[in-house]
């Protein structure tokens, strides 16, 4: 994981709970202020756990939407391809077009940064997968259900976006979120 993707979740964190109560939990994970971040002993499902013990799991999962929708500002500053997904040749783009093109450009970014592997889909011009394949799946789901709540928004609010995601059974390795796309009635 790059310093830069966790400084982004760290940033987020900050934003959601305040320096002391995000810290709180990072220190959980050996990491007590921006200077001792270290992207080796961080995941997101160890972050969700550490949440977890300080609240409850329903708390972490709500948190963790929360960061995933606060990170993306921070992640459009940092990667100068997301960012640039923002530009207005992106946004011409006809909507079965720009939704499955950005997607790839958001999970070629992530993917690898937390230990999973992000691949996307569509399944029609308003219907998109975001599949996670990861060791473990308890809370990561919830980070990226909020990431991509906030992307969808930011590609194009003048739409309404249903984000599904169903929590697999524990041998399954893969977890799906389904994002829908629909006009705003």
């Amino acid at each position: 994981m790059e310093a830069q993707f966790l400084e982004a979740i760290c940033l987020a964190s900050v934003e959601i709970l305040g320096e002391k109560e995000a810290f709180q939990a990072l220190k959980g994970l050996g990491m007590s202020s921006f200077s001792t971040l270290d992207p080796g002993r961080f995941t997101m499902e160890r972050y969700g756990r550490e949440l977890a013990k300080h609240y409850d799991d329903q708390v972490a999962a709500g948190l963790l939407i929360r960061i995933g929708r606060a990170s993306l500002i921070f992640l459009r500053r940092y990667y100068e391809t997301i960012g640039a997904l923002g530009a207005i040749d992106n946004r011409l783009k006809p909507i079965e077009r720009r939704f499955p093109d950005s997607f790839k450009v958001l999970a070629g970014e992530i993917s690898g940064e937390m230990g999973t592997k992000v691949e996307t889909s569509a399944e029609d011009a308003l219907t998109y997968h975001w599949r996670l394949d990861a060791p473990e799946q308890d809370f990561e789901p919830y980070y990226h259900f909020g990431l991509l709540e906030e992307f969808c928004n930011w590609l194009d609010s003048r739409k309404d976006y249903q984000i599904v995601y169903a929590p697999q059974g524990p041998e399954e390795k893969a977890a799906e979120l389904t994002i829908h796309v629909r006009e705003k009635e």
